[in-house]
């Protein structure tokens, strides 16, 4: 890929026609992510799910619901940021993404992550903190890689949380993932 021409529009539309792997198959729209091409602030969540696979848009279900919400109570704007995902295509039944899948989708998150060039990627969810986080495997739990934010080059740092989702059905989840979104939208110059 020539770096020079590439482009978040580019990527999204490969995404959009990719046959990478058997989730294609199934899916009804790809999801490339949304938001804004200079945001500060990455997420990344698992894969999309029934809502987002029927929009072709990240967070569009409860989950996502709940995401604007803390976001709104933080007096950041979703626009402000970029939301995207591990993988771009809905698993079947909601499963988590196989290592195989995955892998097909990861020179589509890299490709994002240079060409946005945030800050602060905040991996909502044991997938995604998997995907990104260079120690993930060394450690037991996703709790234990919370509240470190990790360099990822000279200017980004890698924050890990819970997933929406985990957040919004779990109660001892909740404040913890409130805490760490504040934490990465303060670290990416997003709140005062």
């Amino acid at each position: 890929m020539d770096e020079a021409r590439d482009s978040l529009a580019r990527v999204a539309e490969e995404v959009r026609g990719c046959p990478r792997c058997r989730l294609a198959e199934s899916r009804t729209h790809a999801v490339p992510g949304h938001g804004a091409a200079d945001a500060p602030l990455l997420l990344v969540g698992e894969a999309p799910g029934a809502k987002e696979d029927a929009t072709g848009l990240p967070f569009q279900g409860a989950a996502g619901r709940f995401l604007d919400g803390v976001l709104a109570d933080l007096g950041v704007a979703r626009e402000r940021l970029f939301i995207t995902s591990v993988n771009k295509c809905r698993p079947p039944r909601n499963r988590v993404p196989r290592t195989d899948e995955r892998a097909a989708c990861r020179g589509y998150l890299d490709r994002q992550l240079l060409l946005i060039g945030p800050r602060v990627v905040l991996a909502m969810g044991t997938t995604a903190a998997l995907a990104l986080h260079p120690d993930a495997t060394r450690l037991s739990r996703l709790v234990d890689l919370r509240g470190l934010p990790v360099p990822l080059g000279p200017e980004r740092v890698l924050m890990v949380s819970n997933h929406p989702a985990a957040a919004m059905r779990f109660p001892a989840q909740r404040q913890p993932f409130v805490e760490d979104l504040a934490a990465a939208c303060q670290l990416a110059g997003l709140m005062a």
